[in-house]
């Protein structure tokens, strides 16, 4: 079993769970039942929804038990045990829109089915992070309730003022980053006290990148395994950019560099996994498909799940993952959706 958490338990409150309920799922059919949370798998996905309002809207349907489409979406894709979700737009003064994200998750829900508790991390950066009436970034972590019982903390770092990080600390050892990784460009960035700016968005990605490392190792320290998951901004090489990988201006391929460099080979960085590469090598599949263009005209694949190595190469604890790369997961967003599948019973000390 992981190791008790030295952090603050008060960084985020987490919600009371009932009992795992104990019924069994087929893999490869749909169903209403809740998987057997017994066995020691677990279901992770991510996804980008550039704006959560499609997903709250109510059916015309007066008929009983109608899903949201929020609802909807957990139930097609098996009820997984965490759904993170990337640039949620919801202002941070806007209790109501996360109240109705709450409501949405367990709308139509039947008596067999699971529920779910979601968590926020909202901009709180009153200079970098507040166009569109602060409905900018933000993410939120929807915890399936009977999975939230082995959580025992979830967090937002210190370090990161634009509500772009949620960390969940799992007493089997396991930590889940659900990130929206900073996207560099030009444009100025003002130092988070003064408001003077202090450089560009650029160099603001490269700071947030030494950031989300320090975490990852200091998680490591810890005895946690660490899963780093959501839009990173980052399309890693050329297979993963169709039909080109940007590489102008030359500050793009400078913050890949880096990227690759501290998660990926440096021998004093993360040395992660690439799951989907590692799982399905040189498979073209890709999780940005822009709006206003055809489908598959340009896409690139910067939506990650990166894992701690021990996880693959000590373990075996990653079993499955995959893109859904089509219009019709792509929805109302311009990303897809992405997923991974753990045997937390693989991971050392657990169970």
């Amino acid at each position: 079993m992981g190791p008790v958490s030295k952090r603050s338990l008060s960084s985020t409150d987490r919600s009371i769970s009932p009992p795992a309920l104990r019924r069994k799922l087929s893999c490869t059919t749909e169903s209403q039942h809740v998987p057997n949370t017994w066995s020691g798998q677990v279901r992770l996905f991510s996804w980008n929804v550039n704006g959560i309002g499609p997903l709250l809207q109510k059916h015309l349907s007066f008929e009983r038990g109608s899903l949201s489409p929020l609802r909807s979406f957990l139930k097609r894709h098996q009820w997984p045990q965490l759904l993170c979700l990337q640039e949620v737009k919801i202002s941070p003064k806007d209790s109501a829109t996360q109240r109705r994200l709450q409501h949405a998750a367990n709308q139509g829900n039947a008596a067999d089915e699971p529920t779910y508790s979601v968590h926020f991390s909202l901009p709180r950066d009153k200079y970098n992070a507040t166009g569109f009436g602060g409905k900018v970034h933000g993410v939120a972590s929807l915890i399936r309730d009977d999975f939230a019982t082995g959580i025992r903390v979830t967090r937002k770092p210190d370090w990161d003022l634009e509500g772009r990080v949620l960390i969940h600390e799992h007493e089997t050892g396991l930590a889940i980053i659900n990130g929206y990784w900073v996207n560099g460009t030009s444009n100025p960035y003002r130092d988070p006290a003064s408001g003077k700016v202090t450089g560009t968005r650029h160099d603001h990605k490269l700071r947030s990148h030494q950031h989300m490392l320090d975490e990852t190792l200091q998680l490591g320290r810890d005895g946690y395994q660490v899963v780093l998951m959501g839009d990173m901004n980052i399309a890693r090489a050329r297979i993963d950019g169709h039909p080109n990988l940007r590489t102008s201006p030359v500050q793009h391929v400078k913050n890949r560099a880096d990227f690759n460099s501290k998660f990926f080979t440096d021998e004093k960085g993360m040395r992660g996994i690439d799951v989907f590469r590692h799982l399905h090598g040189d498979t073209e599949k890709y999780t940005y498909h822009p709006r206003g263009r055809s489908w598959g005209e340009s896409c690139d694949r910067v939506d990650l799940i990166v894992v701690s190595r021990a996880l693959v190469d000590d373990m075996g604890a990653v079993t499955a993952t995959d893109i859904c790369d089509s219009a019709q997961e792509r929805g109302h967003s311009d990303h897809v959706p992405l997923w991974v599948s753990l045997d937390l019973s693989r991971i050392a000390g657990v169970l």
